[in-house]
């Protein structure tokens, strides 16, 4: 027995209708659902809704407070060691990808329709209301965000500030590791790059404790090793 999906905490159960497709070798736990944070969710209760389609790599998590809704036309892909925070909303009527290895804060929004159709009464144009989100590798995305239809983040954006908010493609506007922020978000810095890896962590937390000075990696050390999580 794999049971690749393992639920934490109190969690309601909406539709059942969709499936769950699994995008390596089944194993135990590949997606965790509900693993709490005693100060955000701690009341929490997840709710999941799959009349879609639930793509799962390895090592996924939704944190607990997850409300998840995959409508049937829907497709939410986790790629490998995709991490998303506590409280967030996910509503996948089109397609949203979340790469390899992308972090996501708490309370924060993913949308890949607005719902509603809106008219231009001058044209009386109605424009499609739906549109693929898609978050590149190694993305941070912080705590109380919104992720509207269109998006597209390449490698390593990092977006930041509470109630920033992305809608468009941005992969041929920014650089790779670029930080963005605001509403609409736009470039505050480039060159910027979360460390996602546990023993990096450690690794500055005592260079901290015993230095006055400013951590600087060696030339010599691998940028993506330093970064990426631990294999």
């Amino acid at each position: 027995i794999k049971l690749p999906v393992v639920i934490y905490g109190p969690c309601s159960i909406g539709s059942t209708m969709g499936h769950i497709k699994l995008l390596s070798t089944a194993h135990f736990g590949m997606l965790k659902i509900g693993p709490s944070d005693p100060v955000r969710s701690r009341h929490s209760k997840s709710y999941i809704s799959v009349a879609g389609v639930l793509e799962i790599d390895e090592d996924t998590t939704l944190r607990k407070g997850i409300h998840l809704q995959i409508r049937d036309s829907g497709i939410l892909r986790l790629c490998k060691s995709a991490y998303i925070g506590d409280n967030n909303t996910i509503i996948a009527e089109c397609l949203i990808e979340i790469g390899h290895s992308v972090r996501v804060g708490n309370n924060t929004t993913f949308m890949d329709t607005d719902f509603h159709y809106i008219i231009n009464t001058k044209t009386r144009e109605v424009k499609y209301n739906k549109k693929p989100i898609a978050i590149g590798e190694n993305c941070w995305i912080g705590g109380w965000c919104t992720i509207k239809k269109g998006t597209k983040l390449p490698k390593g954006t990092i977006v930041a500030g509470p109630y920033a908010m992305t809608s468009k493609d941005y992969t041929d506007k920014i650089a790779e590791c670029s930080l963005i922020a605001g509403s609409p978000a736009k470039v505050i810095v480039e060159g910027m790059r979360r460390i996602n890896n546990g023993q990096s962590d450690i690794e500055i937390v005592k260079f901290y404790k015993e230095n006055k000075g400013v951590f600087v990696l060696q030339q010599d050390k691998n940028l993506d090793d330093f970064c990426m999580p631990n294999k």
